[in-house]
């Protein structure tokens, strides 16, 4: 209440001012702020004034920490197959947010709940139509059922003026990896060949789907 009335009179003032009149009219003379927001201005915790009325916005939920373990894998798959685009980057995926989560791997919160842990690696830029995702879920047996349903989910065009034309799913033990991308910027195909070895794993279940541009 008392930095609205701060505000009124400040703009009380600035009225006045901006008033059109003649070089003869008296200037009008400033209305004196009332001494109790002078001498007595509400303090927040860090000092600074404010308003007691103004209701305090509660902190944003930070984001999960990224999985060492599907980083550093993924890490890997890389030094094995370079996949050259600007600012790549793995991060966590939230599965806790679901509009994001739905967004990223085509997941429902249901099946959310199979997965233990995630990370996302796509370009920055926002405009280069590669995505990576690497899960472990909680129980192996499901990894099937998790990949089939990224793969039949997953919005390939979900970028801005451009889209993936070829996506590829594997698991292997605990782990599903995805892959969906423009055959312009990487070969999938190849990204995937490499992942064994990379890894030093065997794929038990694969699956693919290709679309039009």
């Amino acid at each position: 209440m008392k930095k609205a009335l701060f505000c009124l009179s400040l703009l009380a003032v600035l009225a006045l001012t901006a008033c059109g009149g003649s070089k003869d009219a008296a200037e009008p003379t400033p209305t004196p702020l009332p001494e109790e927001i002078i001498n007595n201005p509400v303090a927040s915790d860090d000092g600074m004034a404010s308003d007691p009325g103004m209701e305090v916005t509660p902190e944003t939920a930070t984001e999960p920490d990224v999985d060492a373990e599907l980083s550093g894998m993924v890490d890997k798959l890389y030094e094995a197959h370079p996949v050259d685009l600007m600012l790549l980057t793995t991060s966590a995926v939230n599965l806790n947010d679901l509009s994001w989560l739905t967004y990223n791997t085509g997941l429902t919160a249901d099946q959310a709940t199979l997965v233990d842990a995630g990370v996302l690696s796509e370009s920055l830029t926002g405009s280069q139509a590669y995505s990576l995702v690497l899960l472990r879920v909680k129980d192996k047996a499901d990894a099937q059922t998790i990949a089939d349903a990224i793969l039949d989910n997953i919005q390939m065009n979900k970028w801005v003026c451009t889209m993936a034309d070829k996506a590829r799913v594997a698991t292997f033990d605990d782990k599903v990896l995805f892959v969906m991308t423009n055959s312009e910027l990487t070969d999938v195909d190849a990204l995937m060949s490499a992942a064994p070895d990379a890894l030093g794993v065997t794929f038990d279940y694969q699956n693919s789907k290709d679309a039009e541009i």
